[in-house]
């Protein structure tokens, strides 16, 4: 049997202790797997003691694969591993190892040793394979560790109970194992008369707009409401917009009447909004939070939603408003929509491609969401903006450099308008040059403020 050994290394802001801890709470594992390998956990039991396992579906191409692990000597705050007990290798374990280098700073080494089914493919084929497949995997996986330790260092000193909404959504999604693996308690709100015999689920009558079992949320500290149907999932129908409307504008009052009649409320209310509240306009108009808003259905939507969380502020509740530009990840949103099309040679601006882009990558959404719940001082509007907004075209130019594909397909406006109407018009084919005043003034510091740093970080390059 050949086996060969792949290992990572990386230095890490925190104790070795903090770093091994973070690896034994709940959502650990989930912040590891990466965006473009889409897996399933089936089973679990444990964390990562002696005989712990989990049980693991996922895809290779169009290959559906398991993969079951056992966990075995396992030495707190030193080590841990993880051996194959089914899978596509002949032979597998993962050691994980933790040193430490002062009080505030460690190491994590990331040790492999596995074979391949046939000894001939191992050698002639199959490693060169893996090891890129490794590779690609571990760079996330390091670069995610390190991202999510450093924001816990500075802003999750004092552990919190939250209720998130719309968790199943992109942003909450990443933000509910990003907050456990912190140490933060987290709860899950769900619309159904079943939720509250689930554990860490707080129950929503659609009905009757009210929580089916708030005695859960005794003790509660922070609110992120995230809920909402997708806004670019379907062209806008009259139809549509009233259950845009509904998911935001309704449930958000509802919401906040709800929360409001618990016996003590939260300290913080934190709800997702738009930069599209500032309506289409021209790229030499910089944007801070309090400039003029704009018009069209987008800004009304977006005005109206954060009108409707002023209810949580007349409470008593410190309101924030996260005013999200396009959310990068690989996940979901506009990158995971565009990564194939520039895969395949067919990507390009939109229309003139100088309108403004406002994006963010989805670790600054977190490091906001966590900034905004430890810093008292930050209160309504936003802008939840990288510092470096680009035009349509210098976002194209940059994605096809990053792919090391062509960007000469151009979609023209009509094309654009025809095929989405005025979801297009205001989407695709509108812009704000919006910069993320409060929060730099406030002391958050953009992980990704350059859009070469998100595109490495989420393709795994």
């Amino acid at each position: 049997m050949l086996v060969h050994t792949f290992s990572r290394s990386s230095h890490l802001s925190v104790s070795r202790e903090e770093a091994f801890q973070w690896h034994t709470r709940e959502g650990a594992f989930e912040r590891l797997l990466p965006p473009w390998m889409p897996t399933q956990i089936l089973s679990r039991q444990g964390s990562i003691h002696n005989g712990d396992f989990v049980k693991l579906k996922s895809m290779l191409g169009i290959i559906p694969m398991e993969f079951h692990a056992q966990h075995q000597n396992y030495i707190e705050n030193k080590q841990f591993e993880d051996i194959q007990i089914k899978g596509p290798f002949h032979f597998y374990k993962h050691t994980h190892k933790f040193e430490k280098i002062d009080e505030t700073k460690s190491k994590m080494i990331d040790e492999i040793h596995y074979s391949l089914p046939f000894d001939f493919v191992s050698k002639f084929i199959g490693r060169s394979f893996v090891e890129e497949k490794l590779s690609r995997l571990f760079t996330y996986r390091h670069r995610t560790l390190k991202y999510d330790l450093f924001l816990h260092s500075k802003y999750s000193q004092k552990k919190l109970k939250i209720l998130v909404t719309g968790a199943s959504g992109l942003v909450g999604s990443a933000l509910v194992p990003f907050l456990t693996s912190g140490g933060h308690t987290v709860l899950k709100l769900v619309r159904g008369n079943n939720s509250p015999l689930i554990p860490g689920y707080v129950g929503w009558d659609s009905e009757k707009n009210q929580f089916i079992n708030a005695n859960l949320l005794e003790g509660l500290d922070a609110v992120v409401h995230l809920a909402g149907e997708n806004i670019a999932a379907q062209k806008w129908s009259d139809s549509r917009k009233k259950e845009l409307i509904q998911s935001r504008v309704h449930f958000t009052s509802a919401l906040c009447q709800e929360l409001a009649k618990l016996n003590k409320i939260p300290a913080t209310f934190i709800s997702a909004s738009g930069i599209g509240i500032f309506g289409s306009r021209d790229y030499d108009d910089i944007l801070h939070e309090d400039s003029r808003l704009g018009e069209g259905f987008l800004a009304q939507l977006a005005k109206d939603w954060e009108q409707a969380s002023r209810g949580a502020e007349r409470a008593g509740m410190r309101v924030v408003n996260l005013r999200f530009g396009s959310i990068l990840s690989l996940s979901g949103g506009m990158l995971k929509k565009l990564y194939t099309p520039y895969r395949l040679y067919l990507g390009g601006p939109f229309g003139s491609g100088r309108q403004m882009l406002p994006w963010i990558s989805i670790m600054d959404v977190l490091g906001l969401i966590l900034f905004s719940m430890a810093n008292n001082k930050v209160t309504g509007a936003v802008n939840a903006v990288s510092p470096h907004t680009v035009t349509n075209e210098q976002f194209s130019e940059m994605l096809a450099q990053t792919l090391d594909r062509p960007n000469s397909l151009r979609i023209p406006e009509l094309f654009v308008e025809t095929l989405f109407g005025e979801m297009g018009k205001e989407l695709l084919l509108g812009g704000q040059h919006a910069k993320p005043v409060k929060a730099t003034k406030n002391g958050y510091d953009f992980l990704h403020s350059q859009l070469h740093d998100v595109f490495t970080y989420c393709l795994g390059i």
